[in-house]
C-alpha cells in the first residue's frame, strides 16, 4: 500500500458520511378512511393576487398525508403524533409562494405573520389528526400548524407562536415593493 491510498480511503470515506441523506423528519401515510368523508369547508388559503381556495379535511387529505411525532410547545412540551398534509403542498394547490409571507387567523381571532423565507426546508405539517383522533374545535383543531421540534433546531421564541391551532385562514401577504 502506497502512502498516499490511507489519505485518498479517509477521504472518500469522509465525502460519502458528508453526503449521506439526514434522518427522515416524517413518514407518508396512505390514505386515512376517518379523514377522507364529505364535509364543510375547515380552511381557505388566499394568494397574494386574491385567489382563494377552499379546502374540506377530504381535500387536505387528497394532497398527501404525513406523520411525525413531536413535541408541542401548546401541550407542556409532550411528544404528540400529527398526521395531515405538508404545509408547502396547501400553499402550492392554493398558489401561494413557498417563501412568502402568510398571515394566519384561527378561530379564537389569534393572528399570527410567519415569514416561511428563512423555513422553507422545514416540512410544517398541518394536522388533521394528533395522537389518532381527529382534531376538532374542542381539541385543536380542525386544522394545527405544527413543526417538526424533533428534527430541526427553531428559535422557539419566535415559532411557538406560529403553532396556531383552530386554523381557518391563511392569507398570502404582498411582496414588499
Amino acid at each position: 500500500m502506497r502512502i498516499g491510498q490511507p489519505l485518498f480511503l479517509a477521504a472518500v470515506l469522509g465525502l460519502v458520511a458528508c453526503t449521506r441523506p439526514a434522518p427522515q423528519t416524517y413518514t407518508a401515510v396512505a390514505s386515512d378512511p376517518a379523514l377522507s368523508v364529505a364535509g364543510p369547508v375547515v380552511l381557505t388559503a388566499r394568494s397574494a393576487a386574491g385567489t382563494e381556495t377552499r379546502f374540506t379535511r377530504a381535500d387536505l387529505a387528497r394532497l398527501g398525508l404525513v406523520t411525525y411525532t413531536t413535541p408541542d410547545p401548546s401541550r407542556k412540551n409532550r411528544p404528540h403524533r400529527y398526521v395531515g398534509p405538508l404545509l408547502d403542498s396547501v400553499l402550492k394547490a392554493a398558489g401561494i409562494a413557498d417563501d412568502a409571507t402568510l398571515h394566519l387567523v384561527a378561530r379564537d381571532k389569534y393572528t399570527f405573520d410567519l415569514d416561511l423565507a428563512p423555513i422553507t426546508d422545514v416540512p410544517a405539517v398541518l394536522a388533521l389528526k394528533s395522537d389518532d383522533h381527529v382534531l376538532e374545535l374542542r381539541n385543536y383543531g380542525p386544522v394545527y400548524l405544527t413543526f417538526p421540534y424533533h428534527a430541526y433546531k427553531l428559535d422557539r421564541n419566535l415559532y411557538n407562536n406560529a403553532w396556531v391551532w383552530q386554523l381557518y385562514r391563511i392569507e398570502e401577504r404582498p411582496a414588499a415593493p
